[in-house]
Parts: structure tokens; sequence; C-alpha cells
């Protein structure tokens, strides 16, 4: 892995142009079997209803994951910050206890 980004980049590009391709791919036999075979039209209709169903339900649970995970990281932080300051309070009069006078 590369310190400056760049490898994550490509990952994250090339996972994109496959994903589009993937799509480009399924439109063409989508429209072939709309033309071609006009008795499955209410099949193709129905997948496709179907999986924009499936797509916007997943961008609901994955922006509800990503608020629950960002809440749960602050609280956590916060909890962080509390238990830092109580640590450095304890090492602050220890180090005072042990120091000569």
């Amino acid at each position: 892995m590369e310190v400056d980004g760049t490898d994550f980049c490509r990952s994250t590009l090339m996972k994109t142009f496959i994903k589009a391709i993937i799509w480009m791919a399924a439109t063409v036999a989508g429209l072939v079997v709309w033309n071609v075979a006009p008795d499955f039209r209410p099949l193709v209709a129905s997948i496709l209803a179907a999986s924009f169903v499936c797509y916007v339900l997943s961008i609901i649970v994955e922006v509800t994951v990503k608020r629950v995970i960002s809440d749960e990281q602050l609280e956590l932080r916060s909890r962080l910050e509390v238990l830092d300051r109580k640590v450095t309070a304890i090492l602050r009069d220890a180090f005072e206890r042990r120091s000569p006078r």
C-alpha cells in the first residue's frame, strides 16, 4: 500500500469502472430482451422495479449505518477524552507525590 494513497484511488476507480461496465451490460441485455421478446416485458419491468427498490433500500441502510457509527465514534471520543483527563490527573498527582520537595 502506498503512502500517498494513489493505490487506494486506483482501487476505488477500478471498482467504479467495473460497476459501470456491469450496469451497461445489464442495460444492453435488458434492452435486447425488451425488444426481442415482448412477452417478457412485464418480467423485465418487475425486475427493474425490484432492483430500483433494493438499490434505494441499500442506500438508506448505508446512510443509517454510517450515522450510527459516527454517533458511536463521537461518544467514544468524548469518553476517551474524559478518561484521558482522569489518567493525566492521576499521573500528575503520583508524580507530584514522588518528586522531592
